[in-house]
């Protein structure tokens, strides 16, 4: 092999020019990847290139190579090769290239240790790790945390001495990376430990939380921003374990998180992870939570101390403090009881809704809005207490106090929109007050977030609002809503469009002399065929009009729903997901409110959710930098679902078995779930929907639609899995309606069968409940 080829290529591979790139990368996968004396020549980069890019380079291709080539290597070459290995790790001076070189022994280190390979490795490390030489104490440990990475079960009968090693190292007196080094270590080897049987190694893990703590403590202190999430991580991988392993600190840990997060002197960040943490535990740890007496309260007190800081420029994206405040709210609410959550906010809602802060005015209707959604039942009985409260936060003189009212008010109206029927007269007067309050400039951002909200809280409340109310206001409503539909902000297109949907539903045929001229206003934009934001707005524009059609009848929409069909069905070609689903729903709507009767567009209407459900589905995966592939866990977790990083091998392995007798049926909520599968979510039920509605119709689609749809019974996900079974039923019951009519024999229940199903429909029958008893015993949700 070339060795000074290879170097030149992999210099090359790091100009700033494209095409001499992708040249050097192709022929050193053509010409030197293949065979494994690359593997060689790339470990000898390492040990002896004196650029460190270079050397960070050959460490990532290198450990990509390991497990294709290192067996292949002569054994007598192996030996001078791992020496000089951990030769080159003691005396190299970047970090990056020290954390590279230690994953490649550790890749190494996992094909040897299985061969009976490479014995003296550990006492190595172990050597370098209690060194008086506080370098290469960093690289012992990080060495040690390398090899429990890749090959944990390896150590399952070596956790006395790691632990005997780690009761030091967690204390180094002089390296911080030492300290965070044993973290990661002890959180790699969780796995390993069996808290029924091995009291000891538990009780010693306990011991470790404190200290961890105060490593945590100290990168906060220092402002070590790699250091904290390096923690921070740690400390979440505990609760992916038994509950045992922190329990005994668990009330600790828990009241530190809260601490810091309400440390204003702290970075955002830190107090965002540490509220993070806390949610987390709210979800995977609420019996412990529940335990700990006052905590619910105090999370929820503390989270509205937080909540309270929210900027007026604050956007619902944003991770600041402030808003991962309200997702632990939203967490708090969902799974710990109201006694310990909601009743806290009640007591304090009087003094935040009458503050001199606006701050602390907005935190409580955030607040109350968000619990509505987590504990509807209980937020319902408690409306008369608070609503003259909201109501004049609708009418605060600050703005943006108005505005958070508004987005509480249409979080209430989603769930509680009934319960608050005595209150329908004055919400309608400050929603009018709110938009002829935007009367000015349009362009102002604060005014866009009132209409927005206003919009958005008629979209949430319409179809719950009384006859008489919408009598009274709706053509006021929708004159006013109408002129947004020319807005020049298309978020605000979007919103209008949306509760005029909203409206029409409600006040049905009374809709239709609006009918006309709404329809002409959103004509233009159900064509538009490019730009994201263009394509939100189309897909607003197809739910308001299905909700139109709905609403106003069959005969009153019968001019556009042709158009409208042969638009829908060119959209499902547009790339846009949010577009894709809408117009599922809407072929849902028109099929019901036209009973299937929609000529040739049908065939086009099956063809596309058959299309949808025959779609594969791709793994969600981080294409990450060559300078950091192969250097961070194959998963990591980002907004709560778990993403899997291309990693330098492609091995399957299996998964372990995540069990915390705390919370078991949480785990379900982190298997990965692709885009594909929540459309086709959404494809299971439209098409229960329009084969119900189509009736002898679809009678040429049925046997296809059994076909694609009765697999879906066994989905990971469980909104396919509940969709399947719902379309299977539904399916089942439509064909006996077609049977009972064409015979004009209707079924009679007992035994024995007074009329013997046809051939198919006994079929039928057996595929449908095969699939249901199949999934029973093991669904939680039946």
């Amino acid at each position: 092999m070339d060795q000074q080829r290879l170097v030149e290529l992999l210099q090359a591979s790091q100009i700033p020019d494209t095409q001499k790139v992708k040249a050097a990368t192709a022929e050193l996968r053509k010409n030197f990847y293949p065979h494994p004396d690359s593997l060689l020549g790339l470990l000898h980069v390492i040990v002896s290139h004196s650029e460190a890019t270079v050397r960070m380079l050959a460490a990532v291709q290198a450990l990509r190579l390991v497990p294709k080539h290192w067996e292949k290597i002569a054994d007598d070459q192996k030996p001078a090769v791992r020496n000089e290995l951990l030769q080159a790790i003691v005396r190299e001076q970047d970090a990056k290239c020290r954390h590279g070189q230690s994953r490649i022994i550790a890749a190494i280190a996992t094909i040897d240790f299985n061969n009976e390979q490479w014995g003296d490795l550990l006492p190595s490390v172990m050597q370098l790790t209690n060194s008086d030489n506080v370098v290469h104490r960093e690289v012992g440990s990080y060495i040690i945390f390398s090899l429990l990475e890749a090959n944990p079960a390896y150590f399952e009968d070596h956790l006395s001495t790691l632990f005997e090693l780690f009761t030091k190292t967690i204390r180094d007196p002089q390296s911080r990376d030492v300290r965070v080094n044993t973290m990661q270590s002890i959180s790699a080897l969780l796995m390993l430990i069996d808290c029924d049987d091995d009291e000891q190694s538990v009780n010693t893990v306990q011991e470790f939380v404190p200290v961890m703590v105060d490593v945590l403590k100290e990168a906060v202190d220092g402002g070590d921003d790699e250091r904290i999430q390096q923690s921070f991580e740690v400390f979440q991988s505990f609760l992916a374990y038994d509950p045992a392993l922190i329990s005994r600190y668990f009330k600790d840990l828990v009241q530190f998180m809260l601490d810091l997060a309400i440390n204003t002197n702290a970075e955002d960040d830190v107090r965002v992870q540490a509220i993070s943490f806390l949610a987390q535990c709210a979800k995977y740890r609420r019996m412990k939570i529940q335990g700990i007496p006052d905590m619910g309260s105090q999370l929820m007190k503390k989270s509205l101390v937080i909540l309270s800081e929210l900027a007026d420029d604050d956007d619902d994206e944003d991770t600041t403090p402030a808003r991962t405040a309200l997702s632990l709210i939203d967490q708090l609410a969902t799974d710990l009881p109201p006694r310990q959550v909601i009743v806290p906010l009640l007591d304090e809602f009087p003094a935040y809704a009458n503050s001199q802060n606006p701050g602390q005015r907005k935190a409580c209707v955030l607040a109350l809005g968000t619990c509505a959604e987590g504990a509807p039942e209980f937020v319902s009985t408690q409306v008369a207490s608070v609503m003259p409260m909201v109501l004049n936060l609708l009418k605060d003189p600050v703005q943006s106090v108005r505005h958070a009212a508004l987005q509480g008010l249409r979080r209430l109206g989603e769930d509680l929109s009934d319960t608050m029927s005595p209150y329908h007269d004055a919400i309608m007067t400050a929603l009018v007050l709110n938009l002829d309050a935007t009367s000015g400039d349009e362009s102002d951002k604060k005014n866009v977030e009132i209409i927005r909200s206003v919009c958005g809280a008629i979209d949430s409340m319409a179809e719950g609002l009384g006859a008489d109310i919408m009598a009274k206001y709706g053509e006021s409503m929708i004159h006013r809503i109408g002129t947004f539909l020319s807005h020049p902000d298309l978020t605000v297109k979007s919103a209008a469009a949306g509760a005029l949907g909203a409206i029409a539903a409600s006040i049905k045929s009374a809709f239709v002399p609006f009918l006309k001229q709404t329809m002409e206003a959103m004509s233009s934009y159900i064509m538009v065929e490019s730009g994201e934001d263009e394509l939100t707005l189309r897909s607003s524009v197809c739910d308001a009009m299905g909700r139109i059609a709905v609403g106003v009848g069959a005969q009153e929409f019968s001019p556009y729903v042709m158009p409208l069909l042969v638009a829908s069905e060119k959209a499902l070609h547009l790339g846009n997901p949010r577009l894709r689903e809408t117009t599922f729903i809407l072929w849902s709507q028109l099929a019901t409110v036209y009973e299937g009767d929609l000529g040739e567009s049908l065939a086009g209407i099956f063809k596309g959710l058959f299309d949808s459900l025959e779609q594969e589905e791709e793994e969600v995966e981080l294409d990450l930098p060559e300078d950091q592939d192969g250097l961070v866990d194959e998963e990591v977790v980002m907004h709560g679902k778990k993403l899997k990083v291309k990693g330098p091998e492609d091995a399957d392995e299996d998964d372990e078995d995540i069990m915390d007798d705390d919370d078991d049926d949480d785990w379900d909520d982190l298997v990965g779930v692709s885009a594909q599968a929540f459309e086709k979510e959404i494809a299971l039920e439209v098409l229960g929907d329009v084969i119900y509605a189509a009736k002898e119709r679809s009678t040429p689609y049925i046997e296809k639609a059994i076909e694609l749809v009765a697999p879906f019974a066994e989905h990971t996900y469980e909104g396919c899995r509940k969709n399947s079974i719902g379309t299977l039923w539904r399916t089942y019951a439509c064909v006996w309606e077609v049977m009972e009519k064409q015979t004009g024999r209707k079924w009679e229940p007992g035994f024995p069968l007074k009329m013997e199903p046809v051939p198919n429909i006994a079929k039928l029958g057996e595929i449908v409940s095969t699939a249901t008893l199949h999934i029973w015993p093991d669904e939680s949700d039946r």
